[in-house]
C-alpha cells in the first residue's frame, strides 16, 4: 500500500471570520447581562430568562471560539494514509492515529447536511479529559463514533476522500 498524503487548507478566513462574529455577540450577551431590564420582550419577558439567555449563549460562543481557534495552532495539518492506518491531525482528540487492526468498519455518513468519513473501532474507550471528554461522549451518541474526517478541512474532495480511504481500508483487510 502506499502512503497517501493529504494536506490541509491554509485558508483560514472563515474560521476568523466565525470567531469575529462569536466575540461581537459574547460583547452583546454581556451587556444584556449588565442591564438586563432594558433588554425585556415577548420572547424574554423576565430579567431571569434575559439573564439565563445570556449566560447560555456566552457559554456556547466560548465553546465555538475554542474548537475554531483550535485549528490555527496544529503544525502540520494533514491526512496520512499508510500501511499503518490513518493519522488525522485534524482529530481534537489525544488519539491521532487509528492502526487498520482497530478498526471495525469506516462508513460515508450524512450528519447536519455535511458528508464525514466515520471510522468505527473495535473497542474505543473515552481517555479524553475535560471538554475533549465532552465531545468525545456528544459525537459518540449522536453520531455513532467519536472519530469522524470531515474533507472541508482538507484540500480534496468528499468523493476523493472517500474513494481513498475506502480502497487503503480495503487493501489493508487483504493483508
Amino acid at each position: 500500500m502506499k502512503t497517501i498524503i493529504i494536506q490541509g487548507k491554509k485558508n483560514y478566513l472563515k474560521k476568523i471570520a466565525v470567531i469575529a462574529i462569536m466575540i461581537a455577540l459574547i460583547y452583546i450577551l454581556v451587556t444584556w447581562l449588565k442591564n438586563p431590564t432594558n433588554i425585556q420582550y415577548f420572547l424574554l419577558p423576565t430579567e431571569w430568562s434575559v439573564i439565563i439567555f445570556s449566560l447560555t449563549g456566552i457559554i456556547i460562543s466560548i465553546l465555538v471560539i475554542y474548537l475554531f481557534s483550535r485549528n490555527f495552532f496544529i503544525k502540520n495539518p494533514l491526512l496520512k494514509i499508510d500501511v499503518e492506518g490513518i493519522y488525522f491531525s485534524f482529530f481534537v482528540f489525544r488519539k491521532k492515529t487509528i492502526e487498520w487492526k482497530e478498526i471495525d468498519k469506516i462508513e460515508s455518513i450524512k450528519y447536519n447536511h455535511n458528508n464525514y468519513i466515520a471510522i468505527f473501532l473495535k473497542e474505543s474507550q473515552n481517555d479524553e479529559k475535560g471538554i475533549n471528554a465532552l465531545f468525545y461522549n456528544m459525537n459518540k451518541m449522536t453520531i455513532g463514533t467519536p472519530y469522524v474526517i470531515y474533507s472541508g478541512d482538507l484540500d480534496c474532495t468528499f468523493s476523493e476522500l472517500e474513494r481513498l480511504i475506502l480502497e487503503s481500508y480495503n487493501q489493508s483487510k487483504q493483508n
